[in-house]
């Protein structure tokens, strides 16, 4: 295995697309109340965002073997507010230090660039990471419910 990580610019966010997919099949499989949303919800569709920040404010740092994206993270700046948006490893590189490694130098640039408050969103039926981001110190502040039509 010859990992290495690597930080992208925003014009190459497509090379995570499978990866977001696969993350996306997590939270429909683990989703108790919103599988219709995470059955229509597409790559692009989650790139509109992502579209509307500036370059300067989003981080997209890749974990690849052997030139092979294995896993992502994406960090955003929005009104001195920084957040974790996305973070996937492919299962066979887990539990390697490669999630904390990411989170971690996403933490460090949001710090760097100032952020008053860093967040992470954990989508319902996906607690099971909670533990993991414990280690960040990022704990459960408030529960947003939403009315499912």
């Amino acid at each position: 295995m010859e990992s290495k990580l690597l930080i992208v610019e925003k014009t190459q966010i497509a090379r995570i697309k499978t990866l977001w997919e696969k993350l996306n099949e997590i939270h429909l499989k683990d989703s108790n109340y919103f599988k219709d949303h995470y059955l229509a919800f597409t790559f692009e569709q989650r790139c509109e965002k992502f579209n509307e920040i500036e370059d300067c404010n989003i981080r997209i740092e890749l974990l690849l073997d052997n030139n092979k994206e294995v896993g992502y993270c994406i960090s955003t700046i929005e009104k001195n507010i920084g957040e974790i948006d996305s973070l996937f490893i492919e299962e066979e590189y887990r539990h390697n230090g490669y999630g904390q490694s990411l989170v971690e130098n996403s933490i460090k640039w949001l710090e760097l660039n100032n952020c008053e408050k860093i967040v992470v969103s954990v989508a319902e039926g996906h607690e099971s990471v909670f533990d993991f981001y414990k280690k960040f110190k990022f704990y459960p502040r408030m529960t947003y419910l939403q009315l499912k039509k």
